[in-house]
């Protein structure tokens, strides 16, 4: 016989710990209620669709499924139930260093959210119960920048292809530190405000004045060889194109090649920003099971809907929706999937974030598609038609779908074909890439400028 299970869920919005609310799980639903003081503060709760203009007292509920167990927010803080994820092993370890062993399915996610489902990504932060909370937000160790030591030479290059099994030392190093979510190995630390020097500390749980939080993330050589320094380029080309991009720092952890990327959900001074994903908002909704389970024209379409406001100016979004994508073809992502889109808030204004995970995963045979999601019947027949639409068809589509106009598509689409014009010779220069994977990015790229062009 199952235990319901119940937890507290809050936040650091603003600057001040308070509680949001309490979330409860049977074996059939996860429901959650607002505090009656938070709908009072005016700040944005769980989610977008789960606003708290919405709901007031009402509890939500949600029937659980195979897919989420929790409120789409809430899932968000658990990672994925994947044998080879870093993030869901690291937790797991730590668990297990405190005799919490044998731990599968559900039963293992909820424990890894008590111990880990706060400070992470976002603006959530879940507890057991109101007494861990206070005691974590009240017991803060004073924050402390430590140069990377030879106590990690213990083989952690190895743990990270996946076949080390102890973990002890880098739990010592760098405390059972939250994580976030994806295949590729990946710690939030801090680091100087001034930028990566090679010291490192926990992530901030205050204003901490001099230090910024950061999203280190390794490099998987035996399986994406030359991917942190093809990231890099792709970021600075997002740069160069007129995206936000946030500060990184290409570097070395000991001997592997790492990429520290500066959180733009933490304000200057520390305290979370309201962040959401797009999966999170869609499944909110709309019952998708994937984060890669839906299509483009549909994301404008969402941000198009009246009665929620995804973004504080629709067609501004439909516009970043456009130019991401073509950027993402231009540069041989095709992975630009509903977890690599997120809408943050910043006083009363929402709109997309910074460009994160642009890294060029069509350089990797197990990743080479055009994108990971359809748009305007690209490969399909559309209505009307006796033909499956081209690629250039259907982008003509996307862009009306996005409320472009043809001149506003091709003024975009050219101006991202000029910005990238030098990007095959970017990549030929690049130090750690094999020849075999430049080769396989650079021809992908250079069919969609021909198809663009």
């Amino acid at each position: 016989m199952s235990t319901d299970r119940e937890a507290v869920v809050w936040t650091r919005l603003g600057g001040t710990p308070r509680r949001m609310g309490r979330v409860y799980i049977t074996d059939s639903e996860c429901r959650f209620t607002y505090e009656d003081d938070y709908l009072d503060s005016g700040l944005p709760g769980l989610g977008i669709v789960y606003a708290p203009e919405f709901f007031g007292k009402t509890t939500i509920a949600m029937q659980r499924n195979e897919r989420f167990d929790l409120l789409p927010p809430l899932q968000a803080l658990v990672p994925p139930r994947n044998a080879e994820n870093f993030q869901r092993n690291l937790a797991l370890k730590y668990l297990a260093s405190k005799g919490a062993t044998g731990l599968g399915g559900f039963d293992a996610d909820w424990e890894i959210l008590k111990v880990s489902g706060h400070g992470g990504i976002g603006h959530l932060d879940l507890f057991e119960d109101d007494a861990r909370a206070q005691a974590w937000y009240d017991s803060v160790p004073a924050h402390e920048l430590n140069a990377i030591s030879d106590e990690l030479s213990f083989s952690l290059k190895e743990f990270m292809t996946w076949f080390e099994d102890d973990i002890d030392v880098l739990i010592q190093t760098v405390g059972p530190t939250p994580s976030v979510g994806g295949a590729i190995p990946k710690l939030l630390l801090s680091i100087p405000s001034s930028g990566w020097d090679g010291r490192i500390g926990l992530p901030t749980r205050q204003k901490t004045p001099g230090v910024t939080d950061i999203v280190l993330k390794f490099e998987q050589t035996n399986r994406y060889p030359g991917i942190m320094e093809l990231e890099a380029l792709a970021m600075d080309m997002h740069r160069e194109a007129g995206f936000d991009v946030p500060r990184f720092w290409t570097c070395q952890f000991k001997d592997m090649s790492a990429l520290a990327v500066e959180r733009f959900d933490r304000d200057a001074d520390n305290a979370p920003l309201f962040t959401e994903t797009l999966f999170s908002i869609i499944a909110s909704g709309t019952p998708i099971t994937d984060n890669y389970s839906y299509r483009y024209d549909l994301i404008a379409q969402a941000i198009d809907t009246p009665t929620v406001a995804i973004a504080t100016d629709p067609q501004a979004a439909k516009n970043h929706l456009f130019r991401r994508f073509i950027m993402s073809a231009l540069t041989g992502n095709g992975d630009l999937h509903l977890e690599n889109l997120s809408i943050m808030q910043t006083g009363s204004i929402r709109r997309f974030t910074p460009v994160y995970d642009p890294a060029p995963m069509r350089a990797y045979s197990q990743h080479d598609m055009l994108a990971v999601m359809s748009f305007g019947y690209y490969g399909d027949i559309p209505p009307g038609s006796n033909e499956p639409a081209g690629f250039a068809e259907a982008v003509e589509r996307f862009a009306g779908n996005c409320g472009l106009s043809k001149t506003r598509r091709q003024d975009t689409v050219n101006q991202l074909l000029e910005v990238t014009r030098n990007y095959e010779a970017r990549v030929s220069a690049l130090a750690t890439v094999p020849d075999m994977n430049k080769e396989r990015l650079i021809n992908n790229v250079r069919d969609v400028r021909d198809k663009l062009g």
